[in-house]
């Protein structure tokens, strides 16, 4: 049986990359890989006597998720300018704030509490595999390490948003530890959770449930007497992320509840859309709102009072902002930074490549460059490097483009119809091996087996566009090349289930079943040496509460007269795996998993987008020892790794 472990990371500086062995100082090894998250985040401080505010930050990386001590000296945030999330602190009493570093991990540290008194510093990291809320002294003139913090709640179920009470000796927080995961409703390879209120005492032990409500509860804010813990909840039936209004009657309201009678009663208006709650020194609850205008719409700061009478606006503008807190007269809250529009008409505001990235990690002794690209899923970058296929729509129709990681240079490649659906394509783009031609899919990527979508090919220029799919009435998709560009794999539904198929890119008449079997096989992709075929199916999937299987890993082997063996799984685990790749050498699969599940509530993980954290982070494994390590740790939705750099020949390993 092969051992699997979670190794730890290594984080380097980018100097590293220039200790690789001969074979790659040529070519710098790189995962590329895409990252749903938002273009900029700052952090912001309002004055409540005269209404104006300024930016404490001012960084290309995401800022967010601020806290300010109670009095008033103090701002720790999040935030990405290391590679990952961290937690770091500003001093408002000095001449230039300046941000400083709290703690030295390799894990995601994110959503910050600190204690009344200003002593201890709550936050939630994935340190041991899981969220889990740790706890650690306040001291923000040194730089702490997490083997000196507690975690106070050691579950395996994802916990959140730690809030102490105004005595400091319990805690609230958000947990999906007793709801498990059911079949998202949208996206078949995903599934949801939700979540409910627990507290329990400031230094650990056993956690008590505080609400039974369905969909997520969350974001706890006690009040000044210690008797009322407000929140958010989502009311009525609500399953799948939403662009625009939210899919659950009433929305999300912030509701108030008694700590020991534990009858929540609505406080937001109805029909407002309300989230992240927090007291001021007033006794009001303040919250993030957003408009009925739709998704466009800005998020400002209102407060009611604890009755939901006297609705207040507290920040207000052309940019959104959320998660406040109070101080005095100060509040905090963070929002949108400035932003370019790189690629006109495709959504990304400010830079494609992800402000965070560069930061070196290890897989085994092999040092790589992870470089996260914005919004561009499922599209590995060029051979060379210099270019990254780009999937994005508009009202002029759904294209395909290529450009620089940084946005520069936009080549458009194929333009569609602009009434297909949102899921049908240019979907799964991959280059071949030389960078003369590109791969995709036209059609309904979550369609039935037996609707139309296709295989095709096409020059880097959009010239020579070819349908290699022969069947009109079968969903063809998901393609690679092989290493030479000769042939292709894709899943077909041709047989009335999806399974894998290879054909040769010349004679499209040569295609030939590699896999047999009722449950659903998708996105295979070839091996550099192309005698495996790693794919992933829910043929053995782990059942959620919905009696959905989850996806796992597989491979088969293809000989040299083309026979093919039994599937074979790798990395299984429960949770969600997909969207595989080879490093060059064929020694590793680096792969998107939700197996460590998600890292912060559900609701808005991304400025318009309502879900949960469908894949999660991206893993490396080794095929020939089953080694896992994590290499990304983050509450953004990482998928698609590609592992870049020179296809070594067996001499060479």
């Amino acid at each position: 049986m092969l051992h699997s472990r979670i190794a730890p990371l290594a984080l380097l500086t980018l100097s590293v990359a220039a200790c690789a062995s001969p074979e790659v100082e040529s070519v710098p090894d790189r995962l590329v890989f895409s990252t749903y998250t938002p273009s900029n985040w700052d952090i912001y401080l309002f004055d409540a006597r005269d209404g104006t505010s300024k930016a404490l930050t001012s960084h290309p990386a995401l800022d967010y998720e601020p806290t300010i001590s109670a009095d008033g000296r103090w701002v720790v945030f999040t935030s990405e300018r290391n590679g990952s999330p961290d937690l770091w602190a500003v001093d408002l009493t000095a001449p230039e704030p300046t941000p400083r570093l709290l703690i030295a991990s390799e894990a995601m540290e994110d959503q910050a509490a600190l204690s009344a008194d200003g002593s201890t510093l709550l936050f939630v990291s994935t340190h041991e595999g899981n969220a889990d809320v740790y706890s650690l002294p306040f001291r923000p003139d040194v730089v702490q390490s997490l083997e000196e913090a507690q975690n106070l709640t050691q579950h395996p179920g994802g916990d959140f948003r730690p809030a102490f009470s105004p005595d400091g000796s319990r805690i609230a927080f958000s947990s999906d530890r007793d709801t498990p995961p059911v079949g998202h409703v949208v996206f078949e390879f995903a599934r949801q959770r939700e979540g409910e209120l627990y507290m329990m005492d400031a230094v650990g032990g056993e956690a008590t449930r505080l609400t039974t409500m369905e969909n997520w509860d969350g974001s706890p804010a006690w009040s000044a007497d210690g008797r009322t813990i407000f929140f958010y909840s989502a009311g009525g039936e609500r399953h799948g992320p939403t662009r625009g209004a939210v899919t659950q009657e009433g929305g999300f309201r912030i509701w108030a509840m008694d700590v020991d009678e534990r009858q929540p009663h609505p406080v937001s208006p109805e029909g407002m859309e309300a989230l992240w709650p927090t007291v001021s020194p007033d006794g009001r609850v303040a919250f993030a709102t957003r408009s009925e205008d739709g998704y466009d719409a800005p998020w400002r700061i209102v407060s009611v009072n604890p009755d939901g009478s006297e609705l207040r606006v507290e920040a207000d503008g052309d940019r959104s902002y959320w998660a406040p807190d109070f101080a005095g007269t100060t509040m905090v809250a963070h929002g949108p930074g400035p932003e370019e529009d790189v690629l006109p008409g495709c959504g990304f505001g400010g830079r494609m490549l992800d402000a965070g990235s560069g930061a070196v990690r290890f897989a085994g002794e092999q040092p790589l460059t992870m470089l996260g690209i914005r919004h561009a899923f499922s599209t590995p970058p060029h051979p060379t490097q210099d270019r990254v296929a780009v999937q994005c729509g508009g009202s002029d129709g759904r294209r395909l483009l290529t450009a620089t990681p940084e946005g520069d240079d936009p080549q458009e490649v194929v333009r569609l119809d602009p009434d297909m659906r949102p899921n049908g394509g240019p979907i799964g783009v991959k280059w071949a091996k030389d960078g003369e031609r590109l791969t995709y899919m036209s059609g309904p990527f979550w369609g039935f087996a037996d609707e139309d979508a296709d295989v095709w090919t096409v020059r880097p220029d959009g010239t020579d566009a070819r349908n290699l799919s022969l069947s009109v009435a079968a969903n063809d998709g998901s393609p690679d090349f092989s290493r030479d560009g000769s042939k292709l794999v894709f899943r077909s539904g041709r047989s009335g289930r999806f399974d894998l198929y290879l054909m040769s890119q010349d004679d499209p008449e040569s295609i030939r079943q590699i896999t047999d079997d009722e449950a659903k096989d998708n996105f295979p992709i070839f091996s550099p040496t192309e005698d495996l075929v790693a794919f992933v199916s829910d043929r053995d999937g782990t059942a959620d509460a919905s009696g959905n299987l989850d996806f796992d890993i597989y491979t088969v082997a293809i000989d040299a007269e083309g026979a093919t063996s039994a599937p074979a799984r790798v990395a299984a685990a429960p949770g969600q795996d997909a969207h595989m790749a080879f490093s060059p050498d064929g020694e590793w699969l680096v792969f998107a998993s939700e197996r460590g599940g998600i890292n912060d509530e559900e609701p808005l993980v991304q400025e318009i987008f309502f879900g949960p954290q469908m894949y999660g982070e991206i893993y490396a494994y080794r095929l020939r020892d089953g080694e896992l390590i994590r290499l990304t740790h983050n509450k953004w939705e990482d998928g698609a790794p590609f592992w870049v750099g020179p296809v070594l020949e067996p001499s060479q390993r």
